[in-house]
């Protein structure tokens, strides 16, 4: 228990804070304030007496709004200028919209629509999509309009990953306008830049005492990348994900301070480029498969609000986490449930590592609102404590912590 009372979640909320900070920008991969936030943490990691180390890859496909959309509506329904993010949003398999594009709005049927923009109420995905856009553009039709839902928030969800773009300007209505624009007419821009940028993953060790057990680490890891900022609008992304990586070094802190002495290695790893397909863990875990190492990793994804049980996907072979979380929880009176992690343990999994990803939530998911007031500091002790631990039975501490 003294490893889990050590943990100091205001430590945890000034790491949070500084990464959610505007000059960040949401920390979007291949952006400035993306390398503002891998300098931050190498520095948080570096001042324990670590030795961090940025490890760079490539990712292909990254989109994102290259300047200010506009979207304008004339006609008997509806007039004048919505408001991007929450009226309209880029759709993430759309052609850019450079000038403006401008035309009436119908419904469509299948009948040819020249000059028009029409309306899909059911947006089919794959391959059906790019053949529902040829079959608009063949038709003379100028570009698509698609239903989107405000979240809680009354903000359009943020979408930064997709599948390929088709060659038609694609453009999310929010729905309850959507219905009403038949037979208006549409201005819009959506300038859009996509291409290859570099990600950069920090990964950081605490050595272990057993040689025989130093391919055999207890990885910790939290990406800290987020959607990054729209223009003229900041998003902290603070619940997804400065939540874990702010639990994340304050786990390192912990155990650095309580001068833990494990037998095997613990590596924290924050990840990048997990919004845009989880390429930071792919990386990393092709990095240690040619190592030939084979760690037991714990992921942790949203840490900014308890809704009553901290959810848990088991990947196969996790049995040994799962227990040691289990345990935890009991020891610690957590309640943990098995369900849904859609994050970076997956790629963990997919490589064949024994994988557990952890989540608690956030208030606001891809919003403007997701910001640090709206954490709360008991879910970042919760996570935190969960996870010192787990891993002190995880890592077979040979030497007691001090103050134990």
């Amino acid at each position: 228990m003294a490893l889990a009372d050590a943990f100091d979640e205001s430590r945890a909320m000034a790491v949070l804070e500084s990464l959610c900070a505007e000059r960040l920008s949401g920390r979007a991969v291949g952006t400035r304030g993306r390398d503002h936030a891998t300098g931050l943490i190498v520095s948080e990691l570096g001042a324990l007496g670590l030795r961090p180390v940025t490890d760079t890859f490539q990712v292909p496909g990254v989109f994102r709004l290259d300047s200010q959309p506009m979207f304008t509506v004339s006609g008997p329904h509806l007039s004048g200028a919505l408001e991007h993010r929450r009226d309209f949003a880029e759709h993430p398999r759309s052609a850019s919209i450079d000038r403006p594009v401008e035309g009436p709005v119908s419904r469509w049927d299948g009948a040819p629509r020249d000059g028009a923009w029409s309306v899909v109420e059911r947006v089919p995905s794959g391959s059906a999509f790019a053949e529902l856009a040829d079959s608009v553009r063949a038709g003379g039709g100028i570009g698509l309009l698609t239903p989107q839902r405000p979240a809680a928030s009354g903000f359009l969800t943020k979408r930064v990953v997709g599948e390929a773009p088709v060659d038609l300007p694609v453009i999310a209505v929010r729905d309850e306008h959507l219905a009403a624009l038949d037979g208006d007419t549409v201005r819009a821009i959506m300038p859009i830049w996509r291409g290859t940028v570099t990600g950069a993953n920090v990964v950081a060790a605490l050595p272990g005492t057993d040689p025989d057990l130093a391919g055999r680490p207890v990885l910790v890891t939290a990406h800290y990348d987020g959607v990054g900022a729209d223009p003229g609008r900041h998003y902290p992304c603070a619940g997804d994900n400065a939540s874990g990586t702010g639990v994340l070094v304050e786990v390192a802190r912990t155990l650095v301070a309580q001068r833990f002495t494990p037998a095997r290695p613990v590596v924290f790893a924050a990840l990048d480029a997990e919004e845009v397909g989880a390429r930071g863990s792919l990386h990393h875990a092709g990095r240690l498969a040619a190592a030939g190492d084979r760690p037991d990793v714990v992921n942790l994804d949203m840490a900014a609000k308890f809704n009553g049980a901290v959810a848990a996907e088991l990947g196969p072979d996790s049995e040994a986490i799962r227990d040691a979380l289990d345990q935890a929880g009991r020891m610690l009176g957590i309640p943990l449930a098995v369900g849904p992690v859609a994050s970076d343990n997956r790629r963990y999994a997919a490589a064949g590592f024994p994988a557990v990803g952890l989540g608690l939530g956030a208030a606001h998911y891809h919003s403007p609102l997701d910001g640090p007031e709206h954490v709360e500091p008991g879910a970042l002790r919760m996570a935190g404590r969960l996870l010192l631990v787990a891993i002190g039975r995880l890592a077979l501490e040979t030497t007691r912590a001090a103050g134990a």
